[in-house]
């Protein structure tokens, strides 16, 4: 991402995230391993945004990636207006069966149902469509997902979606749109925090899974929109 304004509400946000979490940026920097001055120029938009610290530094304020992507700008749609957002509406009415069914199985297991919700990983999808349309977001892709990937042993519908969405991410004549869906569910299961640990193993790939699913409904609405434009 070029150097930009944008870094203002990302300054903002991480100052207040430390004053919250009583920590100061020195710690910060000892915690993630990034040099105090590259985090200082980072955040006040003196150097270039890199993703792989933007999820350093997440991990070390114990928030989603999603939280400070947004906040460095990657986002056209702000974390107040969520709500209002027509994406935001057609993330969270995608993920409706899917949260139904992962509820109960939930529920069965005896696992807090408030460890997953669908809203939570909607906003991080809907900020994440944005940053997959940005040459910084593909090559985070394509660097880091081959090695997650490795990371799942197995085989099943889960690990099948996600690499026929990496393949059709990969293809040259992928619709920009299209891309930008299938990025964004990519970039979850790359970046984000899982939402319960991967010590549970399969059930920390629970999160994962619904933000594939409802990947593959935005895309499948996405289809039916473009078939039903007039000719």
């Amino acid at each position: 991402m070029p150097i930009s304004d944008s870094g203002a509400n990302l300054e903002q946000t991480v100052k207040t995230l430390l004053r919250t979490r009583g920590l100061s940026m020195r710690q910060l920097a000892k915690e993630t391993g990034i040099p105090t001055a590259t985090i200082s120029k980072m955040v006040r938009g003196k150097q270039r945004i890199n993703p792989n610290y933007l999820q350093r530094l997440a991990q070390g304020l114990g928030v989603a990636p999603w939280v400070l992507f947004t906040a460095a700008g990657f986002s056209s749609v702000e974390p107040a207006n969520f709500a209002e957002s027509a994406r935001w509406t057609q993330w969270v009415g995608s993920a409706t069966l899917a949260q139904d069914m992962i509820a109960k199985l939930m529920d069965h297991l005896g696992i807090a149902a408030k460890c997953l919700t669908a809203e939570e990983i909607a906003k991080a999808l809907c900020t994440y469509e944005d940053y997959a349309r940005t040459p910084e977001g593909k090559a985070l892709i394509e660097e880091k997902f081959p090695v997650k990937r490795q990371q799942v042993v197995g085989i099943g519908p889960f690990v099948e979606d996600l690499d026929e969405m990496y393949t059709h991410f990969c293809q040259p004549g992928t619709l920009e749109q299209e891309r930008a869906i299938l990025g964004s569910g990519l970039l979850y299961f790359v970046l984000a925090t899982d939402s319960i640990p991967d010590y549970l193993f399969p059930l920390g790939y629970l999160d994962d899974a619904l933000a594939v699913v409802m990947t593959h409904q935005r895309l499948r609405s996405l289809n039916v929109a473009i078939d039903n434009q007039p000719d």
